[in-house]
């Protein structure tokens, strides 16, 4: 369901389909400004043909489709780089170009829809030329041009629905990959090791390794269930939630990573080593272009009510009186980011939040006061995204909600695992363009787990990421 807020002029759309005549001016009101629907750039260049250098424009959020000022060719591959903030008026939160916050509660849906129904008012979108398909943007987004054009941008804001909007953002598009170069004239025939060997020969000469997908995705997937020592609660579908998500990422017809870049690491195999190791030395391989999916579902708990700040997600060899010391501490997942892993795009999926805390400290807590202060690990988790661009958190569960695991869901899964799966075998792909975005997948979590909770949980999203992004390749 899209959002859109309450605004005066909604009332002249209402009027004129009853069959009345109304006339602004009556009712003391200035009419609304000509907007032009393209505002065309005073000079169009191609970037693949004049050295590649990028080039910046502005997008008011009070016009329609503003030109990149760039003619984009077929084939070429672009990135386009945003920032600044704006609002899309009434009572719609401000946003940057990813649209996260845009859609706050006041915020209604009126005739006429988003451009992009599945994204948020605020989300910048393009298009190439004024008859090509709308997309998302966000904050940066890589992608071929599948026809040549002028490459237009703007928000998701309806047409015509723009005088009450204020801010801008600024968008930069670079090339991405140089366009590939000019077929040669044809040559004499060769010795049958030089044919072989062409295509090596050729990205040498260029200074280029051979053409190939620069990208590659890389995940870590913890499950907990059961822990080493008894006094720590077990969890009935943790482990399952893992196995199952790694299975839809290694699927031909899921995610498609390459089993070699997935790490599974469940119940006795999830020490705190062993998830030390994944995120400090395992995901060292990955490189800035690549994209990263950390996965846990477990026990997280501070490791004393009387230090809420001091929080941690639980291995397998946690021990119950010793949280502090057992325990793995958030602080070491924000030094993986920070420090060990150099992909720009990293997705952290967390289903933590099973307790109001665990340990004996909380024990002993339980007893004095028959109740215990809410569990912050989801405001820990929600943490992470302040590590820099390009990281999304998406939790469970609030601070002061449970996490629900059931047998139906799914079989037997969390409430946030089973739609999370759903959503991403393509539940969630309202465009139907056969791809689930961040941007899809994140309103459809939210609305199903809210909804088959009675809201007693829901989801948490926190960061500055591309809502273009797909967990799947």
């Amino acid at each position: 369901m899209t959002h859109r807020r309450l605004h005066p002029w909604f009332l002249s759309a209402l009027l004129t389909l009853a069959g009345g005549v109304w006339a602004q001016d009556d009712f003391g009101m200035p009419k609304k400004p000509e907007i032009p629907e393209y505002l065309e750039a005073e000079q169009l260049r191609d970037i693949a043909e004049s050295g590649g250098e990028a080039i910046a424009s502005t997008v008011q959020a009070k016009g329609e489709w503003t030109s990149s000022g760039v003619r984009v060719r077929k084939g070429v591959k672009y990135r386009i780089s945003a920032s600044g903030e704006w609002h899309m008026g009434g009572f719609c939160g401000r946003s940057g170009p990813s649209g996260m916050g845009s859609n706050s509660p006041l915020c209604f849906s009126f005739i006429p829809p988003f451009v992009l129904p599945q994204h948020q008012v605020g989300t910048l979108i393009g298009r190439i030329g004024q008859d090509g398909r709308p997309f998302a943007v966000g904050e940066q987004l890589e992608f071929e041009a599948d026809r040549d054009g002028t490459l237009y941008l703007r928000h998701n804001d309806p047409k015509g629905m723009t005088w009450d909007n204020s801010g801008q953002v600024t968008a930069k598009v670079a090339l991405a990959a140089p366009p590939a170069p000019a077929s040669p004239p044809p040559v004499a025939a060769q010795p049958a090791a030089a044919r072989q060997n062409g295509a090596a020969a050729a990205a040498a000469l260029l200074g280029q390794p051979p053409s190939s997908d620069s990208t590659q995705h890389w995940a870590v997937v913890i499950g907990v269930s059961s822990y080493a020592d008894s006094r720590i609660p077990s969890l009935r579908y943790a482990a399952k939630d893992a196995q199952a998500l790694h299975d839809w990422l290694v699927s031909p017809s899921g995610g498609r990573y390459a089993p070699s870049r997935v790490k599974l690491l469940t119940d006795r195999n999830a020490t705190a080593a062993a998830i030390k190791e994944a995120l400090y030395t395992w995901l060292r391989q990955t490189i800035e272009e690549d994209v990263v999916v950390i996965y846990f579902a477990g026990h997280g708990s501070p490791d004393s009510p009387d230090t809420p700040q001091n929080l941690y997600l639980l291995p397998h060899d946690t021990r119950y009186d010793a949280i502090a010391s057992t325990g793995f501490p958030m602080w070491d997942v924000e030094t993986a980011l920070k420090r060990f892993i150099k992909a720009r795009r990293v997705v952290v999926l967390a289903d933590a939040c099973h307790s109001g805390g665990v340990g004996a400290s909380f024990d002993v807590a339980r007893r004095a006061l028959g109740d215990v202060q809410a569990n912050r690990i989801s405001a820990g988790l929600q943490n992470l995204a302040t590590v820099g661009a390009g990281i999304a958190v998406i939790s469970a569960s609030d601070d002061r909600q449970l996490s629900a695991e059931s047998a139906r869901f799914g079989g037997g899964h969390g409430v946030f695992t089973h739609y999370l799966l759903e959503g991403l075998k393509g539940k969630a792909d309202y465009n139907n363009d056969s791809r689930v975005t961040l941007g899809e997948l994140i309103p459809y979590l939210s609305e199903h787990v809210r909804r088959e909770t009675l809201n007693a949980q829901s989801p948490t999203v926190a960061g500055r990421f591309d809502p273009a992004l797909t967990l799947g390749r």
